[in-house]
């Protein structure tokens, strides 16, 4: 009876770890089409007015989405890993916005081989150009900070804009689809937050060190 019981209880665990890998596979699936349906946008808007810059682009895209692909099986990523593919991505976005998109990174250089969820500070700073800069007729600017906190570090996309809380732009998949992926890895460890500070609309998330590497 014991022997059964302990067998039942294994079995119990491994559905439901393949039933969570499941979840996250799905999660990622909603976000990497939408991130390439933007992307493919901005592209086809380059295609007329400037072919060589359309060229380069086609080439940026080739590169974030090997990166991607690669991480399809992986729960967790460093941190220096997903910064490369916020670079490609602004680097894409700012050939359609041209001077309206302004960036700046701060990010503490100890931390680029901790570990975050794949595509998570990607889909932050989508969200941010998408609903933040792609909206306002003068441009604005995205920060990105990666900083030691008491119990981990947090990272932040800033950009220019307001944030009202309670309305939801566009089809809200990226924030709630980050809160789930952030429950199911971290538990309730990790913490997203969104708040108005000085002119500039902040996402931050508190990931624990000691869970990030996976």
């Amino acid at each position: 009876w014991f022997i059964r019981g302990r067998r039942e209880e294994i079995r119990n665990l491994r559905l439901e770890s393949a039933n969570r890998d499941g979840q996250l596979a799905n999660l990622r699936a909603q976000l990497n089409p939408h991130f390439m349906f933007n992307a493919l946008n901005g592209i086809r808007a380059l295609i007329d007015e400037d072919p060589a810059r359309a060229k380069q682009s086609i080439t940026q895209l080739s590169s974030i989405l090997r990166n991607a692909m690669s991480t399809v099986k992986r729960r967790t990523v460093p941190l220096g890993e997903e910064l490369d593919i916020v670079k490609d991505y602004l680097a894409l976005e700012s050939m359609r916005f041209e001077e309206r998109l302004r960036t700046r990174f701060d990010v503490d250089p100890s931390l680029v081989r901790e570990h975050v969820p794949p595509m998570l500070l990607q889909t932050l700073v989508e969200n941010a150009v998408r609903h933040g800069i792609a909206k306002l007729t003068q441009g604005g600017e995205v920060i990105i900070s990666a900083k030691r906190g008491l119990n981990g570090f947090v990272l932040s996309v800033s950009n220019t804009g307001t944030y009202v809380a309670g309305k939801v732009n566009g089809s809200g998949i990226g924030l709630s689809g980050t809160r789930k992926r952030l429950e199911m890895i971290y538990g309730t460890s990790a913490a997203l937050h969104i708040e108005d500070r000085g002119g500039l609309v902040v996402t931050e998330i508190e990931i624990p060190i000691a869970q990030a590497a996976v």
